[in-house]
């Protein structure tokens, strides 16, 4: 995905999703890129530069006795992105997988 003289930008996330339920989201986060998908890496190019996501091994998390939530470790890595470019994918992200409460 990276050449050698390429500068990375990598963010973590802790998700409260299962890779099944991250992978049913991919057409909406993505909007139609072209991507490359193995159990845990999806690469794409977003406004001309790669990207990765590399997800985590899903766990449960457990809150109280009756309360189980999966929670995964994401990690999204920029190769030669711009702080703008940065900022725009992760508040499209962080939109598509906005969980409401109540």
């Amino acid at each position: 995905m990276s050449a050698n003289n390429t500068q990375s930008t990598v963010i973590k996330k802790e998700m409260g999703i299962s890779q099944q339920e991250f992978h049913d989201e991919l057409p909406r986060l993505l909007r139609g890129i072209p991507y490359q998908l193995d159990k845990c890496s999806i690469q794409f190019q977003f406004q001309g530069k790669d990207v990765e996501i590399k997800l985590g091994s899903e766990r449960i998390r457990q809150l109280g006795q009756s309360l189980q939530l999966p929670v995964m470790p994401v990690e999204i890595s920029f190769f030669d992105c711009s702080e703008e470019q940065i900022e725009a994918f992760i508040k499209h992200f962080n939109l598509t997988f906005l969980k409401g409460g109540g």
